[in-house]
This record gives structure tokens, sequence and C-alpha cells, in this order.
């Protein structure tokens, strides 16, 4: 990023800092851009920019995105058009939300559109060090999902939907994911992925999920505990799909059913007493399992028709536990796999 790109950014973000709790630098000295990576679709970059007052110093972190129209690659633009997803949270409450809740996350302090599609995105920088699988930071990281889930289950999630972020969390969702299921065989998992989907769109469990907590999108930090970043996929799901992302590509040391259930039952534990706490009704555990269990078939799906990664054997363990269930199934009928679905795990 140019200098004086940086001292402009500084400048637009400088009223901001103390209400979003950084330090007042007071009158800017110098500015220090440093790029931090590249967006996922080569069209931007993610850049850290130091400023350097006369009473202190502070830094921010700034995602610049390049507009859509540039490119032509279908699935390139079904990615690159989550960015615009994360600028609508970003230009919301959502954020500052989800930090009184005590799940800290970046706070907004600038979104800049230009009319040709190009989005500039200023956050607060998260303290720490990356996301390392041990089970401490494994729970760290549930009981921050589950302050999320809970601040906005059940009607919560619709109202604050309405701010203008996605009606689905997740990437692999498979309203946007008709190129990745045409590349699928036709088997039973292809007939049954419509039925995966609607049973998860009629889940009694709805929240706002992050949509995206892999291990690269997570900090850590020995006092301010876990944190999280990148909410290009935030929207509404059930807190399962998030559990199934996590559990089965972040979290690390899971060689049994017996230990997802006891990560899975934390979380439970975790949820159970935030939403009673607010007077809402929790789940059952074995309605979350199952619900879980969906979710990673619905992940599965995908992976058969884009790619493989994570912890695979857990994954497609649970494709094929739920295929065996739908042995009985007669026809290629996307209609009757639906029904199935619905029968084995009523909603």
């Amino acid at each position: 990023m140019d200098k004086a790109v940086a001292l402009q950014l500084a400048r637009r973000c400088l009223p901001h800092f103390e209400s979003k709790g950084l330090a007042n630098v007071g009158e800017i000295e110098s500015v220090k851009p440093r790029n931090l990576l590249g967006l996922w679709t080569g069209m931007g970059s993610v850049d850290e920019i130091e400023v350097a007052g006369k009473a202190a110093t502070e830094a921010f972190v700034v995602k610049s995105v390049g507009s859509y129209k540039k490119l032509e690659d279908e699935l390139a633009l079904v990615d690159h058009m989550s960015y615009y997803n994360e600028a609508s949270f970003y230009e919301s409450d959502l954020p500052d939300r989800i930090c009184d809740s005590g799940a800290r996350c970046p706070r907004p302090l600038l979104v800049d559109r230009s009319k040709d599609g190009d989005v500039t995105i200023c956050m607060t920088k998260l303290p720490g060090r990356g996301f390392s699988r041990s089970p401490e930071q494994a729970k760290a990281a549930l009981c921050w999902l589950a302050r999320l889930h809970a601040t906005f289950w059940g009607k919560r999630a619709d109202a604050a939907a309405a701010s203008g972020i996605s009606g689905q969390a997740c990437f692999w969702h498979l309203d946007t994911r008709h190129i990745e299921l045409k590349r699928m065989p036709e088997d039973a998992l292809r007939w049954a992925a419509r039925g995966i989907d609607a049973r998860l769109k009629a889940d009694k469990m709805q929240t706002l999920c992050h949509g995206d907590p892999k291990g690269a999108n997570i900090m850590w930090d020995d006092e301010a505990g876990v944190s999280f970043y990148d909410f290009q996929w935030f929207g509404k799901a059930p807190p399962t799909k998030d559990l199934a992302y996590f559990l089965g590509v972040a979290a690390g040391g899971l060689s049994s059913e017996d230990s997802e259930r006891e990560l899975l039952r934390f979380y439970h534990e975790e949820l159970s007493k935030l939403l009673e706490a607010q007077e809402d009704a929790a789940p059952e555990f074995e309605y979350l399992w199952n619900s879980y269990h969906l979710a990673l078939c619905d992940l599965g799906r995908w992976m058969v028709g884009g790619f493989s990664f994570g912890n695979t054997r857990l994954i497609f363990g649970h494709v094929k536990a739920l295929l065996k269930s739908l042995d009985g199934v007669k026809g290629n009928s996307e209609e009757l796999y639906q029904d199935k679905i619905f029968e084995l795990y009523p909603p």
C-alpha cells in the first residue's frame, strides 16, 4: 500500500479510534503500511497501517477489495461477492454487539464503497498469534461460537439479518454452489444434496454464524483469549454449520466419535447456560448432534464437487453413515431422498 493512501486512511479513521478501543494517538506524525496477505481471489489485499502520533502509536488493518466487475470466472465471482457481505457486516452494529457479548472480533473504523465496486474496510487489529488447535484453544473457540450463536438465537437472527448480511452462512451453501453440484457423480449423495440443504434450512435452531471458523481465521492471546476475524461468509444458519466446519477443519485430535461428542457436549453446555440466562429454551444434545451430523454431510457434499481438506476421515465418515441410512430409498429422485431425510431427522 502506498504511504499517501495509508496516511489518507489513517486520517479518516483517527476520529473513531477511541470509541473502538484504540489509543488516542494525537496528531499523526508518520504512517507505516505493511502488507499482510493477498485476497483469495487475487483481487485485493490485507494491510496493516501503523500510525505514530505525538501521544501514542497504534495500528489498524485495511482490507482492500477490487471490483467484482473485473472478474469473469464464475467460481471466483461467487467467492469475491462474499467481500461485499463482509462490508455489510462492518457497516452494521453487529461487530460491536458481538464484542459486547464477550466474543472478541475486529470493530469497524471505516467502510468505503466506490461507484465502480471497489471496497475498502478499515478495522481494529486483533491481539495475539495464530490458533494452535490445542484442546485449550479449541474449547475457547467453542465458547466464542456459543456466545455468538446465543446473541442472535432464534428471531434475533432475522432481525439482525435485516441489516443487509447474507440470509445464508458458510461458503458451501447449496444455493450458490451449483457448479460443484454439477461436478458430483450421479450417486446417492448427489440426490440427497437438496434434502440435506432443506433440512438444515428448516432446523429449529437458527442463529447468525461466522461461516468460516477455520484456524486461519482465529487468533489466540494469552491474556485476551480467542478472537475471530474474516466475516465474509457471516449469515443466518443453524449453529451446527459453524460446528461442523470448526470440528471438521480447525480442531485437532478428533480420532473417534467419543472425542467429537466430548467437544460438542462442551459447546452444548456453554450454549445452554447462555440461552437459559436470556430465557431461551436450549436444544437437546441429541438434536444438536443430528443437526451437526447433517451439516458435516452438507460440507462433504461440497468437497466431492470442489476439493477436500481438513479431517476428511471424520467428514466422510459422517457422509458414509448417512448414505447407509438412506439405502432403502428406491429411485434417483431428490424428492424421495428429501422425504427420507426429514423422516430420519425431523426438524
